[in-house]
């Protein structure tokens, strides 16, 4: 029988173990470095354009939001603009129908501004013939017919206003009055 010793004896060869160099190059620690370099620079671009974005979408968000609420604001600007010129329009044709006042209308705006606001005084009857009214009335208060009267001849569409009777009654004077108009009136 054969025997082979298939292990080696270490004792009898004694071989070196060799550990491997690494042969670094300057060139190769540079385009590492720049690597390294480049990527970190890539990671913080990349950090920086991402919260560009989300401050970019928040701030259009709000503006989204703001212009949606500036056309609400806008819109409610035009009713409002609406309703005024509807109403000034209004005003115009009030003051135009005013000032185109003539006749039984004027007279009775004028008597009506000239009753003194101190006092208790009502009218029960004015007539008119020709360019003779007749103003008859009741007050509580006897010495508010001269305020009365001093307020229908400042009027200015009266010639002359004159007191035809003051009677007495029971819980009030009657009063008539007659005035001459300076203009004869359209509507008799």
């Amino acid at each position: 029988m054969i025997k082979v010793n298939l292990l080696i004896d270490h004792t009898v060869v004694r071989k070196r173990k060799s550990f491997v160099n690494l042969n670094v190059s300057r060139t190769g620690l540079v385009f590492a470095a720049f690597f390294l370099f480049t990527v970190g620079a890539m990671g913080i671009w990349t950090y920086y354009v991402h919260q560009q974005i989300q401050t970019g979408t928040e701030r259009r968000e709000r503006l989204r939001l703001e212009e949606q609420r500036l056309q609400m604001l806008k819109k409610e600007i035009a009713r409002f603009e609406q309703l005024t010129k509807m109403r000034q329009n209004r005003i115009d044709v009030i003051e135009k129908l005013k000032e185109n006042q003539t006749g039984p209308v004027l007279l009775l705006n004028k008597v009506l501004e000239s009753i003194p606001s101190n006092g208790v005084l009502w009218l029960t009857s004015l007539s008119q013939k020709s360019d003779l009214i007749k103003i008859v009335g009741y007050t509580q208060q006897p010495e508010v017919i001269p305020d009365f009267m001093t307020g229908l001849a400042g009027s200015g569409i009266f010639k002359s206003v004159d007191l035809d009777m003051i009677e007495d009654q029971k819980d009030a004077s009657k009063f008539s009055l007659s005035c001459v108009s300076i203009s004869k009136s359209q509507a008799e």
